[in-house]
């Protein structure tokens, strides 16, 4: 009974997380849900641009896609940023990357991403990439980020631990802060065997437990 109870609430808060845990776009401050089901530990990251990078739209220069990609590239290692407990022999199994104001290739791992095209058949390679919804040379303006969406642009993130020893899956620690220094409240939902539980996460109380 127990078990289909935490099943209900943590499909629950993965679908309406946004309802549950989210307010207004806020720099500084970010929202994390968290789904303890077994061993399986899902794990759902929002937040402002800015509190992972000094700007909020797509990036112009190569400075600023290289920004994007040691971003992603941070996030992809998600267990040194989610620290759960040795005992309970978790590995990473998924990581998803999603921002609108951001091109999609940039946040995926190096080895999923397309080859370069040739300048022989850029042409041709550009109208697919735009049936594929990749994003097209900075000079088609109705393609670029209105004012609206740069100035309240967000990282979604999710990520799954699979763990070998649930019975140990007690507590998180939640290193983003070291890794955003630009962040400093992190608002949680936790839904575990425990019931569902609100916390906030500072860079001094960086511990979520159940």
């Amino acid at each position: 009974m127990k078990r289909t109870i935490l099943l209900a609430a943590c499909a629950a808060l993965l679908t309406s997380g946004p309802t549950l845990a989210h307010g207004p776009h806020e720099h500084g401050a970010a929202h994390l849900n968290v789904a303890v089901d077994g061993s399986t530990v899902t794990i759902d990251l929002e937040s402002p641009l800015a509190n992972a990078l000094p700007f909020e739209h797509s990036p112009s220069t190569p400075a600023q896609r290289k920004a994007v990609q040691n971003m992603a590239a941070t996030l992809r290692k998600a267990e040194n940023i989610f620290i759960l407990p040795a005992a309970a022999q978790c590995r990473l199994k998924e990581v998803t990357l999603e921002s609108a104001a951001l091109p999609a290739e940039l946040l995926t791992a190096p080895h999923t991403q397309q080859p370069a095209k040739s300048e022989h058949n850029d042409h041709i390679a550009h109208g697919a990439d735009h049936v594929a919804g990749k994003p097209e040379h900075a000079d088609h303006a109705d393609h670029a980020p209105d004012a609206t969406e740069a100035a309240h642009a967000d990282l979604d993130a999710s990520f799954v631990f699979e763990c070998a020893n649930a019975d140990a899956l007690k507590s998180m620690d939640v290193n983003l802060f070291a890794a955003w220094p630009a962040l400093h409240e992190l608002r949680v939902q936790l839904v575990s065997l425990t019931g569902q539980h609100a916390a906030e996460l500072t860079a001094e109380a960086h511990t979520l437990k159940w």
